[in-house]
């Protein structure tokens, strides 16, 4: 390899955090509820959207994924930043269900071309500059600013949203814009073996195999992350009902999701030294009962504070994607890698989309209290019984 060269790969790892900086800035996520229900959606048909996102993130999961194996990490995630632009802008202009249907569609197209990709193209990145090791520290600090940023924005999203809540989706559109030239700018990184594209149905057919069906170690590491991601992101949507619940002010959710961020950064920056410094079996399996405990926290003790009981969610937001991704690279080849990855997501939204709308439908019918309490019910006997098969199959 030449320097040039090098200098313009070596250059992917800060246009990486930069990409997840300008990423993080959505300041409206702390009133988005607030959003949907000043424009005519009740709690069940906000539900339903994100359960519709879901599905449509499902659907293109692994073949925006397989789409990068064949086009490329540069023209992949060039695609994801224009299409996230497109999405906030209908989003900004929209008034009803319909128009947040048709943004969350272009969003869902989006975040599945972003996912996997971004994990493919630093990995395959670092492996052309021989330095694959220092990929959990370099994932997890980009992790760390993207949260961070996010964090800010959340922050400062709640104060713009006392004036119009729509001025916080505004915020986004100049930070979305600069995805563009930013991943323009990037270096494609060369790929040992390339994926034919002759032959469409038949390789991604053979990738999927290998994912779930021939690769044992593979497939339950992606079932046990599917079943964190599912669980871990179920309470989303319920958050701010649940502030209201408890005593806390709105003009404090942009607040407290700012230290959200700020714990899931942390946990994501420091991953890799916790995870080494605990071994792998007890990083993977504490997950899972992190999530259950704090659903029975949530649930048995409602107060003005029971805020802090969702830190425990966000530092498995935070831990989960930086181990797990490292694990599920070091067991796949680069030229079925974005594609691999974007199966373990695959798995993690459709147990999302299967979940949610029985959650909303016990939020709505009975008590959000009772809806918390079967979230950790379930999340604690599905991740034990996962948990008892890899450790069965020696697979942690």
């Amino acid at each position: 390899m030449d320097a040039i060269n090098k200098k313009k790969l070596e250059g992917n790892i800060w246009k990486f955090y930069l990409h997840n900086v300008l990423s993080g800035m959505f300041f409206a996520v702390p009133v988005m509820v607030l959003f949907w229900q000043e424009n005519g959606l009740s709690l069940t048909e906000i539900m339903v959207l994100q359960s519709l996102f879901a599905i449509a993130t499902v659907i293109l999961e692994i073949p925006s994924g397989y789409f990068a194996d064949i086009q490329g990490r540069k023209k992949t995630l060039v695609l994801a930043g224009s299409t996230l632009f497109v999405a906030m802008s209908v989003y900004c202009m929209g008034h009803g269900f319909f128009h947040f249907f048709i943004a969350e569609m272009i969003f869902a197209v989006s975040v599945s071309l972003t996912s996997g990709t971004t994990a493919a193209l630093i990995y395959d990145t670092l492996e052309n500059l021989k330095r694959e090791d220092a990929y959990k520290k370099i994932w997890g600090t980009a992790q760390f600013w993207g949260m961070l940023a996010l964090a800010v924005s959340n922050m400062m999203g709640g104060l713009i949203a006392k004036i119009d809540l729509r001025y916080a989706l505004y915020a986004s559109l100049p930070f979305f814009a600069l995805l563009i030239p930013l991943t323009l700018s990037m270096q494609e990184p060369q790929r040992r073996k390339l994926i034919i594209e002759k032959g469409y149905t038949k390789e991604l057919l053979n990738v999927i195999r290998v994912a779930l069906l021939d690769n044992e170690k593979l497939r339950w590491i992606i079932t046990y992350s599917g079943i964190i991601y599912a669980f871990n992101q179920s309470v989303l949507w319920l958050y701010q009902p649940y502030f209201k619940l408890t005593g806390l002010d709105i003009v404090y959710f942009g607040f407290v999701f700012a230290t959200f961020q700020t714990v899931a950064a942390l946990s994501s920056r420091y991953a890799y030294e916790i995870e080494d410094m605990l071994g792998q079996r007890v990083s993977l399996s504490m997950l899972i009962f992190m999530i259950a405990a704090s659903y029975f926290l949530m649930s048995s003790f409602v107060f003005i504070f029971s805020f802090s009981f969702c830190f425990l969610q966000q530092f498995v937001r935070g831990f989960r994607n930086t181990v797990i991704s490292d694990y599920i690279n070091k067991l796949t080849p680069s030229s079925m890698r974005a594609t691999i990855l974007s199966t373990e997501t695959f798995v993690g939204r459709l147990s999302y989309a299967a979940i949610i709308p029985l959650i909303g439908w016990i939020a709505d019918v009975y008590t959000l209290v009772q809806a918390l309490m079967v979230l950790a019910v379930s999340t604690l006997i599905t991740g034990t019984v996962v948990l008892m098969i890899l450790h069965k199959k020696e697979v942690i």
